[in-house]
């Protein structure tokens, strides 16, 4: 005779992420979001400091080796799918805090560079494997609720991680050192955090199951695509916004850090209740909802340079409510199409190239957006507006090769 639990989750259980390991996978995640957030605002203060080169040496050398740590992850994909991504992400996560005492260690540009391109593969190895453990631990049905987990901490630890770094720097070279060091113990603590967690082991793959890889998953092949369009939308709102915002728009100043804020509170107080409510609906419908709600939000942000004063800030501050609306569902559904299409012995191979093409897609971002904020500012809303409703487009036209595929792998 089986037993069931006759009490159905409810409220605030209804909603948060349950089973094994759950508590240590966030805290993992949320520390090393902590120590992100105190170093990343000041990223550019913190280099041309310490090493005594231009500001845009310092941006070019981030380029360069962002560009050539990406082939990496193909290597890094292997990796994950022999090992399972619980040791990854513990490497990752110990090579990061290694390479950021080594930045206020070794202040040469040489080692800055090498050092660069070590944690620019650390950190796309860490998007590819954390939602991979995530698969890997999580329950039945409760998958997106841990994916969902991973992107609330996330933003939690930026946030907070940002007041906690306001709060190190004041001023001078010895300021800048601790915030390097305090995201070395960030990522050092979140790597053991992971240590005594236990993961399922991984099984010797069938090689009748194995596909041809994801650069011929036709079906997966789309999902990474419209993910790269929108991560590309995404990076330059985040990037062009602010400086649109006050010298196009000439909006207040203070608004653009309000706005982010908005973003920020919004997207750690409702993923995980929107991932919930968004269950019962198919991934490519979400998907679609969600970008239309981020078109909106573009073409109305290209459009509002007749608006100034009051009527200027409670448009954009609307626009923002709508905007992470949008974030919300996209980001619910895209995640969970690339953890479900891939081949399960596979995941790890699928998640990493996909990185590969995230990370050429965000390294075009800072040229094309601050060349159209000089020469069109309202053109950069229209050009991501238009990627954006690409994406609904591509979404529509194989949304009958994804629901198969959906229907295949379970």
């Amino acid at each position: 005779m089986t037993t069931t639990d006759a009490s159905p989750r409810t409220g605030l259980r209804a909603v948060l992420p349950s089973g094994r390991g759950v508590v240590p996978f966030g805290l993992s995640n949320l520390v090393g979001a902590l120590g992100t957030g105190v170093f990343y605002p000041y990223t550019l203060l913190f280099f041309p400091a310490l090493l005594g080169i231009p500001l845009t040496q310092v941006g070019l050398v981030l380029t360069v080796t962002a560009l050539v740590a990406l082939p990496g992850m193909f290597w890094v994909g292997r990796l994950i799918d022999r090992m399972g991504p619980r040791p990854v992400l513990i490497a990752a996560a110990l090579l990061r805090a290694a390479g950021f005492v080594g930045y206020v260690s070794l202040r040469h540009i040489v080692a800055f560079a090498l050092f660069s391109v070590l944690i620019a593969l650390c950190n796309r190895a860490d998007q590819a494997a954390s939602p991979a453990l995530a698969v890997a631990l999580a329950p039945h049905g409760e998958r997106n609720r841990w994916l969902a987990l991973t992107r609330t901490v996330f933003n939690a630890g930026i946030g907070g991680g940002a007041l906690l770094g306001s709060t190190l720097i004041v001023s001078g070279e010895e300021a800048l050192v601790w915030l390097g060091l305090a995201n070395a113990a960030g990522f050092l603590v979140a790597g053991l955090v992971l240590w005594p967690l236990r993961t399922p082991p991984v099984p010797p793959a069938d090689p009748a199951q194995l596909s041809r890889g994801a650069w011929r998953d036709r079906p997966f092949l789309v999902v990474v695509l419209i993910n790269s369009l929108l991560w590309f939308v995404a990076l330059a709102v985040e990037t062009g916004l602010s400086a649109y915002m006050v010298g196009t728009l000439g909006a207040p100043a203070w608004l653009a850090g309000t706005l982010f804020a908005v973003n920020t509170g919004l997207l750690i107080v409702f993923q995980l209740p929107f991932t919930s409510a968004l269950e019962r609906l198919g991934n490519t419908t979400v998907l679609v909802a969600g970008a239309a709600l981020v078109t909106a939000f573009l073409v109305a942000m290209a459009l509002g340079t007749t608006l100034s004063g009051t009527a200027l800030v409670v448009f954009l501050l609307v626009g923002m409510v709508i905007y992470t609306l949008g974030e919300l569902a996209v980001a619910h559904a895209r995640y969970a199409l690339l953890t479900d299409l891939p081949p399960p012995a596979e995941l790890g191979s699928f998640l990493a190239f996909n990185q590969v093409a995230a990370g050429v897609s965000g390294a075009l971002v800072p040229f094309i957006v601050a060349a159209l904020l000089d020469s069109a500012p309202a053109g950069l809303w229209w050009l991501m507006a238009a990627l954006t409703a690409a994406t609904v487009a591509g979404v529509l036209a194989v949304r009958p090769l994804l629901l198969a595929r959906s229907e295949t792998q379970h």
